[in-house]
């Protein structure tokens, strides 16, 4: 029976893993590094004047079959003894197993977790224009010499930096992996609810959006547990039992802060989260939870400081 069980978590954990589901980031950043690693053999291609190998990797390396190529290709430069492109391949090889190894890891391990199931990646659509241009950059300035060569290798570097910045916006603490995929799910579920509650020429509801959002994050939870979920939140706004932690939190990222100054502002808080016309707030706190679940207490006081700094955008 365990092994039943084990042959159907590798085959829906490989389903997943061709889709892209779930992997997780260092799968995804291993991927981009092995695109990289093929396009730098492409350029070696094409400077030793192998052109119909380069060829072919060009048309079906980056497909469905491209495992098969990479085979053969792998074949071929040993038959004809091109040690650059075996040895290149050797390294593609190492990290493409390596991308697989984490992200199947990554599947299985929350196979059967309670986490919300969130891509960190959600909602960063120029990740794949990114890497396209930081590919071309990168492949032409292998291939060029003199101050063209420079142009693309500054044109290589810059992008790279930026891809850097967009995978440490989402990547630099845990809080971040959810609040802000979360909050891109959001505005698609809120401009939804707006849109209906103009047309039923009624207010916009909040509560009913976040129903939608937590039922988009749990679709196995039915409307009841949903609500469970949403009164929770609802209590520990109105009772701030936040507060200790968030107090904590403070004083541990500024031991110089002036504590009467902290006491208003919690204060301040305090009544906020009372106010029924500050309904929407309900969505950060609803996130808090999300964190909580799946990375702890300190993570949520991290994270709710930094809604209150404004870091949180």
């Amino acid at each position: 029976m365990a092994d039943i069980i084990k042959k159907f978590e590798n085959e829906l954990a490989f389903q997943k893993m061709g889709k892209g589901e779930g992997t997780g980031p260092i799968s995804r950043i291993l991927s981009n590094v092995n695109i990289l690693i093929i396009v730098f053999l492409l350029a070696t291609l094409v400077k030793n004047e192998l052109y119909v190998p380069a060829l072919i990797l060009v048309l079906l390396g980056f497909t469905r079959f491209g495992h098969f190529v990479i085979i053969g290709l792998g074949i071929y430069f040993l038959v004809i003894g091109y040690w650059t492109g075996v040895i290149i391949f050797l390294i593609a090889g190492l990290v493409g197993y390596s991308s697989v190894y984490f992200g199947t890891k990554n599947i299985k391990k929350n196979l059967y977790s309670a986490k919300a199931r969130i891509d960190p990646f959600e909602g960063m659509a120029d990740l794949v224009p990114i890497l396209i241009l930081q590919s071309i950059f990168f492949f032409v300035a292998l291939i060029t010499s003199g101050i063209a060569s420079i142009i693309f290798w500054i044109l290589f570097g810059l992008i790279t930096l930026f891809e850097v910045g967009r995978f440490y916006h989402r990547l630099a603490s845990p809080w971040r992996n959810l609040h802000y995929p979360i909050m891109v799910r959001y505005a698609a579920i809120a401009g939804a609810e707006a849109a209906m509650a103009q047309n039923e020429n009624r207010d916009f509801d909040v509560k009913k959006a976040l129903h939608n959002l937590a039922k988009n994050i749990f679709p196995d939870f039915s409307d009841e547990e949903i609500q469970e979920e949403i009164s929770v939140v609802e209590e520990k706004m109105q009772k701030f039992s936040d507060r200790e932690s968030l107090e904590h939190e403070f004083t541990k990222a500024n031991s110089s802060i002036d504590k009467d100054k902290l006491k208003k502002v919690l204060d301040k808080i305090a009544h906020t989260l009372r106010d029924p016309k500050e309904r929407g707030l309900i969505v950060r706190w609803f996130v808090a939870e999300m964190i909580e679940r799946d990375y702890g207490k300190a993570e949520r006081a991290k994270y709710l400081r930094s809604v209150i700094s404004g870091q949180a955008d």
